[in-house]
């Protein structure tokens, strides 16, 4: 089990990328359709991120998972990433503004797998620890 501080600083990071890369967006020139368009990229990245995770940790401990859905978990995860860095690529921007937002993808993508795994190792430590202290509880009754 990571510390309090380690699950923490996961968050941190998680909420620090993730709005620097969105208030980066929003204070833009662009059209509104195109904040959109890279604000819904940066949500779809991030939520593959968080499912291929489950997916893979479910399929690691043994727990049932359709292939299907491992497939389209990997899928997901593959297409939006590309879409946001292709996305990118495609632009007019200056070299520099490409590598600032293809860092925060990356690093958003990064943060949200690490995450996604903090999350779930502290919640299979708190599980395993609530069954000690149910059997120290019965003990003592």
């Amino acid at each position: 089990m990571q510390s309090k501080e380690f699950f923490f600083l996961t968050w941190a990071a998680f909420l620090v990328s993730f709005s620097f890369v969105l208030i980066a967006i929003w204070n833009t020139d662009w059209m509104l359709v195109e904040r959109g368009f890279y604000t819904i990229c940066l949500g779809w990245i991030t939520f593959s991120a968080f499912s291929l995770v489950k997916v893979l940790r479910d399929r690691n401990e043994g727990i049932k998972t359709a292939p299907e859905y491992v497939f389209l978990a990997w899928l997901s995860m593959i297409v939006s990433f590309s879409i946001g860095m292709i996305a990118v690529w495609n632009t007019e921007w200056i070299f520099v503004e490409k590598g600032y937002y293809w860092m925060g993808i990356l690093f958003t993508t990064y943060t949200s797998v690490a995450l996604a795994k903090v999350i779930r190792d502290r919640q299979v430590y708190l599980e395993e620890h609530k069954e000690v202290q149910d059997t120290i509880i019965e003990k003592e009754e």
